[in-house]
């Protein structure tokens, strides 16, 4: 294998990664509502949601060369058909708008809250940021994640690792209670395939132009599988350690930061300048698309849609962090479910 082929190959698994270990994965928030209050059961449905990411993630990036798509819009509507696309587009466009103003006002409370900063300092920080790399394209993003993704396997894991050697872990930690009054679904094969469904529409944003942009096979499936098995193994690390912590971390907002900050101090800042760069992979890819959706709709130019979408989330970023996981996440992952279905059962 040369050394374009796997610097192609890692710049795909990044990207994806990057795409998906947003700010709710790296808090530990989203994967304590989807999968931690299930109990010890729940880490089969991270293994599961690791296996589903590896394969629609690699058929996801396979439509979006095959229809050398310019942003999602393409590999939505020649999966689910004109009429369900469109309502689908409309659904989508309201949940990245959503997310990307709540990364925004969650990067302000760390500023606030973490580093004694303004409020609107860390707003503002983070809306430059991805409006600057955003306007630079698929290309720009690919790029961004290639930094972002190691840097937030390297936290994750090292926050992890330190509470498992700190608590001396043993299987028997993993024995929980579940939580039935905080089930996002009846059971957690459900749980699991929410989790993806709405993951991976949020994703195809960034995936289908990546994987235009991506001509290699051999690139798009390894890149996948690559980033489908960090996915499940970061998922897991993060999990066990929130069940250390069970059923304490429930009333805490930001569960891993709560975690870091415990361990020791210097912990707390490193991890609170990770989550903040999770944030920013998430805005990336709810600004991209939110962006390409305006362009689309209005015929307007790409730079001046970027520039109405990020203004608009700054005005409206006052909402709370955890209540997106709680209630917005799951009601997402069913409204997308459909996706889900058609892109399992395409032909190949």
């Amino acid at each position: 294998m040369g050394r374009r082929t796997a610097l192609a190959i890692a710049r795909v698994a990044a990207t994806f990664a990057g795409t998906i270990i947003g700010a709710g994965f790296a808090s530990g928030q989203e994967l304590l509502q989807f999968f931690v209050v299930y109990g010890n059961i729940g880490l089969a449905g991270i293994v599961l949601a690791g296996v589903l990411f590896a394969w629609l993630g690699n058929r996801m990036l396979d439509l979006g060369y095959q229809l050398q798509a310019a942003s999602y819009h393409q590999l939505l509507y020649h999966l689910c058909g004109k009429r369900i696309a469109l309502l689908l587009d409309i659904i989508i466009a309201a949940f990245l708008f959503s997310v990307l103003t709540i990364m925004l006002a969650g990067s302000g409370t760390i500023f606030r809250d973490n580093f004694a900063l303004p409020f609107g300092l860390g707003i503002g920080l983070l809306a430059l940021m991805v409006t600057t790399i955003t306007l630079r394209g698929i290309s720009g993003i690919a790029a961004a994640n290639m930094i972002a993704a190691p840097v937030l396997a390297v936290s994750i894991i090292s926050i992890s690792l330190y509470s498992l050697y700190y608590h001396d872990f043993t299987l028997e930690f993993l024995n929980i209670t579940a939580d039935h009054s905080a089930y996002p679904a009846p059971h957690w094969l459900l749980a699991s395939l929410l989790y993806v469904s709405y993951n991976l529409v949020m994703g195809t944003t960034v995936l289908a132009p990546l994987g235009a942009a991506t001509p290699s096979r051999i690139c798009r499936r390894l890149g996948s599988m690559i980033g489908g098995i960090v996915l499940a193994v970061l998922a897991c690390l993060v999990a066990i350690t929130v069940m250390l912590h069970y059923p304490g971390i429930m009333g805490k907002e930001i569960p891993m930061l709560y975690i870091s900050s415990i361990q020791h101090c210097v912990n707390g800042t490193v991890y609170s300048v990770m989550l903040l760069t999770a944030m920013f992979t998430t805005a990336l890819a709810s600004l991209y698309g939110c962006a390409t959706t305006l362009t689309a709709a209005s015929g307007l130019k790409f730079p001046f849609c970027v520039a109405i979408v990020i203004s608009c989330s700054v005005i409206f970023s006052q909402v709370g962090f955890a209540n997106l996981i709680t209630v917005l996440f799951p009601v997402f992952g069913y409204a997308t479910l459909w996706f889900l279905i058609k892109l399992i059962f395409r032909r190949a």
